[in-house]
């Protein structure tokens, strides 16, 4: 996947391979792993993963005006990519070997590593991330990017989740029928190989952009006045577009986040799927990313991306939730249906092609805002900007976590000890909480989209105001 891509290109692809393997190992483990393994009560691991969040909403914004500000020999962003290499990796471990404690002490222990992960993750993702509109002009070139970074975060993040199910998490003669799940020693191993992986992926996409630090814009020089950061911060932040990103980013990632903590439930208990039906799912949708890469220039082509992502948005609606209303009505194909599990397979890769699309359209369409505010106050606010969209993704996906485990307790699903007794009323109780809260939380992310209001004819102009090469040229360069 990575082989033919250029430097630009494997940076964003090894940048999101990374967070990929943490945002699945958090959003789909994490919350089973401490409820029904370590044995934390799930609306507090819920609750821990949610207060991280109020931590990381000072480091958001901090580091990113911080790096839009630096002065380094390293330039702007690099110094914080090459400081967040090992405390992320180191983090991640950790928070899979807890030792024996205190239900207090286990909360604190998650709590702790969380928010060191969180503040961690912010040193790279923010300063990365605020690379783009310089390292991609092109209204298509910087959607072609965070494409690769989506697609590489689904695909190595479904890689290591295929491996759980293949490996660590998979059925036993002790764990049978489903219950690999509850296999500590197979979190613990999967922590270490993951953290592994993060710290590369990390590094590289560190080394991978830094022949572009000296071209890369400098920061302003500091004015006198103390007011005016505070002054100007509100003033980005009160701009018409971006709270537009904003508000759908976040209805988008609290979805999203309360959909991948349940996750872990749906597929073996209201599904009714073994650890070889998991398996297969998940290694269907590694060819989800490839599709993405190779369907999203096709579909973004010659048109306004606002558009196209309410589309994909409205479509991705009804492959999410609509087959688990038709399984609630009895109106899907019943469990011994020979097209039940084949539908599901390609229903999981439609779920995977979809939100890779969407995600990168959104990413892309950020970038074209910080353009847009470099037109309007003269000046580069990239860090500034992107720190907004990661602390609300962070604070709104950490509070779709903390739904997840607030749902499993209002519907007091089993414990692990409980598990064995588990009714088909039990299941539909689930489904029925998760698929109308998801649609809700969607359908209001779709609306807000409708007050966007930068078009391909307006980037152009921008382009031209800031003095950008022509469209094409910084793509051929990279």
């Amino acid at each position: 996947m990575l082989m033919r891509l250029s430097s630009n290109g494997l940076a964003f692809a090894s940048s999101g391979a990374a967070g990929g393997m943490v945002s699945n190992g958090i959003a789909y483990f994490l919350l089973i792993y401490y409820s029904q393994v370590v044995g934390l009560d799930p609306s507090l691991a819920g609750f821990a993963l949610l207060l991280a969040l109020v931590f990381d909403a000072v480091s958001d914004p901090l580091v990113g005006r911080w790096s839009d500000r630096v002065r380094t020999r390293l330039g702007r962003r690099h110094p914080f990519l090459y400081a967040a290499v090992v405390p992320v990796a180191v983090c991640y471990y950790c928070l899979w070997v807890p030792p024996e404690l205190s239900e207090a002490g286990t909360f604190a222990w998650l709590l702790a590593f969380t928010i060191g992960l969180r503040l961690s993750l912010t040193m790279h993702s923010v300063p990365f991330n605020a690379l783009l509109p310089e390292l991609a002009p092109d209204y298509d070139e910087r959607t072609r990017l965070m494409n690769y970074s989506v697609s590489a975060a689904w695909f190595f993040g479904t890689l290591i989740s295929v491996a759980m199910y293949a490996w660590w998490l998979a059925d036993t003669p002790e764990y049978p029928d489903g219950a690999g799940v509850l296999r500590r020693e197979g979190y613990e191993d999967a922590g270490l190989v993951a953290a592994i992986a993060i710290c590369v992926c990390y590094a590289v996409a560190a080394a991978a952009t830094h022949r572009h630090i000296p071209a890369l814009a400098r920061p302003p020089r500091r004015g006198p006045a103390r007011a005016r950061p505070l002054a100007e911060i509100v003033t980005t932040l009160r701009d018409r577009n971006l709270l537009v990103l904003v508000a759908s980013a976040m209805l988008g990632a609290a979805a999203g986040g309360t959909s991948s903590a349940l996750w872990a439930y749906m597929q073996p208990w209201f599904w009714g799927l073994d650890s070889d039906g998991i398996r297969t799912i998940l290694a269907a949708q590694l060819l989800a990313p490839p599709i993405a890469i190779a369907l999203l220039p096709r579909v973004i082509q010659g048109s306004d991306k606002k558009a196209r992502l309410i589309q994909l948005s409205v479509l991705a609606i009804f492959v999410v939730c609509g087959p688990v209303f038709l399984e609630l009505v009895g109106a899907f194909p019943p469990g011994d249906h020979p097209f039940r599990f084949p539908l599901l397979v390609v229903l999981g890769v439609a779920q995977v092609v979809l939100a890779v699309m969407t995600s990168a359209l959104g990413a892309s369409m950020l970038a074209d805002v910080v353009d847009a505010r470099a037109v309007a106050v003269g000046r580069r606010e990239e860090g500034l900007v992107m720190a907004t969209l990661s602390f609300v993704g962070k604070v709104a996906g950490g509070m779709g976590v903390w739904m997840g485990g607030l749902v499993l307790t209002v519907i007091d699903f089993p414990t692990a000890g409980e598990i064995a007794t588990l009714d088909r009323e039990m299941t539909a109780r689930l489904g029925w909480w998760y698929a109308p809260l998801l649609t809700f939380l969607y359908v209001a992310s779709v609306a807000a989209l409708r007050f966007y209001r930068l078009s391909r004819g307006e980037h152009l102009e921008h382009l031209t105001a800031l003095g950008e090469p022509k469209p094409g040229a910084r793509a051929r360069e990279a």
